[in-house]
């Protein structure tokens, strides 16, 4: 850093010399060069401790800040791996869930069949009953209108041939008939 200071010092020293004008004299040049090192010596002295402490300070801070962004990304790479487990746990939940839903919905089917075959045979069975009962009702029917036809046919049978002294004589041992 010296080095380079003392390079454009003894750079700037022509341009110093040309700007006062006229011919390069030595006297006043080497008083030139002279107030200048006392000026530029001066200036080390008076501000080199403060600017190399800022600037130390400085390389610290870009160092704390360094360390502290690298801290910050550790933690964030650490964050994506823990949301990418959760991610692939809430992934792996849905799938045993949706499997358990299916599961569900298929025990579900299973039991509506079940269901609606003991329904149909419990139909079946109260319509066989329905139709037994109607059978039965049917016959005693039959039944009774043969019984009805038969009293009906034997009455018109029975009226022809019998007449007014036989119908007594039928009444007559009807009624004894019933006393005893």
């Amino acid at each position: 850093m010296k080095k380079a200071f003392l390079l454009i010092t003894l750079l700037s020293f022509p341009l110093t010399v040309f700007a006062a004008g006229g011919e390069l004299d030595w006297k006043t040049f080497g008083w030139r060069v002279a107030m200048f090192v006392v000026f530029a010596a001066l200036l080390y002295f008076l501000t080199a401790n403060r600017i190399k402490a800022m600037l130390i300070q400085r390389t610290e801070d870009i160092k704390a800040a360094l360390a502290e962004a690298e801290t910050a990304k550790e933690e964030a790479m650490a964050k994506v791996k823990q949301y990418k487990a959760k991610m692939a746990e809430l992934e792996k939940e849905l799938e045993e869930m949706k499997a358990n839903a299916k599961k569900a919905a298929e025990k579900e089917r299973e039991n509506m069949i079940v269901d609606a075959k003991k329904h149909v045979e419990h139909m079946k069975q109260f319509a066989i009953s329905m139709i037994e009962s109607e059978k039965e009702r049917a016959i005693q029917e039959l039944h009774r209108e043969a019984v009805e036809l038969a009293a009906s046919q034997a009455e018109q049978k029975l009226t022809k041939e019998i007449n007014g002294s036989k119908a007594a004589k039928i009444l007559d041992e009807y009624i004894k008939h019933i006393g005893e």
